[in-house]
């Protein structure tokens, strides 16, 4: 009966001024700022493929040359005095330009996987913290009644010294158990004020009251990670640094530099233009070592890329094995200790009425009870840390 009472009353939060958990992520993608920063990388990785096509800005170039220093603005002394203006353009050869917004369009994917990453990683500890909340505000709930119960044995511990059947020291021993559930209570609300804190520091809104379920459920968690924004950001580093190593193969292959210059000179002289082409040579072999460079580096993300599935699959497993196993220890708990004591406790009162045991034994027992019934809170605790921080792994996915 205490266990029907206790847990139909507590594993329901009811108020109609709660927030509910979707409301608070709501909160997070709407106002948190570290997301506000992600999403304007975005739009940065945007402009950049806009741009990644783009010639080089061509360079105009207005002067004079054979200047005499005896008679600066003299300019007919000879036939190479002239005032000239130039014009020089880059331009590129081979498919550098397309690599360049490949690479562009896949510095925006990551910054959206990246945005997406971030996202889970805030619902994950919206869920861990509120249902942590609602659970140890439960807790304090229980430690009251706890308290009333050693309230009412000290009580009952000072009529039976004033009739001599206890002693001074049961009467200290019951205040000092009263203060040390005192303490626990402090250190409990102390913890439930700083995850409120936590929240609001992520969610940018002062939450007050919660409303999360507490009821578990039997769950199978994915374990195929292949969409995982994290893993899709170390997939397209490693493509990217492989599209790196393209562009330096292609710089091989030089970009031209064209210089037109018109020669404007004395009416004495004919005007002239000049005509050249700049052609680097790539001799040194820079641009092999670069590629080589940049295809060891996406080896080398490629490894890591393993290392994370395999690490992302071995902790949801064990997060699976501690949900798994808080669903287990609480039915054990509910199922065959809460009622064995309930049935201590019939014993108990009936034998009382024939003044066979103690009646300090009745609270004893019932503070007992209450101390399963806090166990079975620590399970509950349990499953949902477990399962919010699964929601990270699986996107939300069973």
């Amino acid at each position: 009966m205490f266990k029907n009472i206790l847990f139909v009353t507590f594993l329901t939060v009811s108020s109609s001024f709660a927030i509910s958990l979707d409301e608070m992520v709501d909160n997070v993608l709407n106002k948190n700022h570290d997301l506000k920063s992600l999403e304007k990388s975005i739009e940065v990785a945007d402009k950049q493929i806009k741009v990644s096509k783009n010639w080089q800005n061509p360079v105009l170039t207005i002067g004079a040359n054979d200047i005499h220093f005896d008679d600066s603005f003299k300019r007919d002394l000879e036939p190479m005095q002239a005032q000239y203006i130039g014009f020089s353009q880059v331009l590129p050869m081979g498919d550098k330009l397309d690599i360049k917004e490949e690479i562009a369009k896949k510095d925006k994917s990551i910054a959206t996987h990246l945005l997406d990453d971030k996202k889970l990683q805030l619902k994950s500890k919206i869920y861990e913290y509120a249902h942590n909340i609602v659970i140890l505000e439960k807790k304090y709930e229980l430690l009251n009644k706890y308290q009333k119960n050693i309230k009412s044995l000290e009580e009952l511990t000072n009529a039976l010294y004033e009739n001599g059947k206890a002693k001074q020291t049961d009467i200290i021993n019951v205040k000092i158990a009263y203060s040390k559930v005192s303490l626990k209570k402090q250190n409990l609300k102390n913890l439930i004020n700083n995850l409120y804190l936590k929240l609001e520091e992520i969610t940018y809104t002062k939450v007050s009251n919660i409303e999360a379920p507490l009821g578990m459920k039997t769950l199978t968690l994915n374990t195929i990670f292949d969409n995982h924004p994290k893993v899709q950001v170390v997939s397209l580093k490693s493509e990217k640094f492989n599209d790196i190593s393209r562009l330096e193969i292609e710089k091989k292959t030089s970009d031209i530099k064209l210089n037109v210059a018109y020669f404007q000179r004395d009416d004495k002289y004919r005007d002239y233009a000049n005509i050249s082409v700049n052609i680097p040579l790539a001799i040194y072999g820079t641009e092999s070592v670069n590629s080589l460079k940049a295809k060891l580096k996406a080896k080398e993300v490629e490894s890591s890329l393993i290392n994370l599935k395999q690490k992302f699959k071995t902790t949801t497993l064990m997060l699976q094995n501690d949900m798994n196993n808080a669903i287990e220890t609480y039915r054990i708990i509910e199922e065959t200790i809460i009622p064995l004591k309930e049935e201590v406790q019939k014993n108990i009162e009936a034998y009382n009425s024939f003044n066979l045991v103690k009646p300090q034994d009745t609270i004893n027992n019932l503070n007992e009870v209450i101390a399963y019934e806090m166990m079975l809170l620590d399970e509950i605790k349990k499953y949902f840390t477990s399962y919010s921080k699964s929601i990270y792994f699986t996107q939300g996915k069973k």
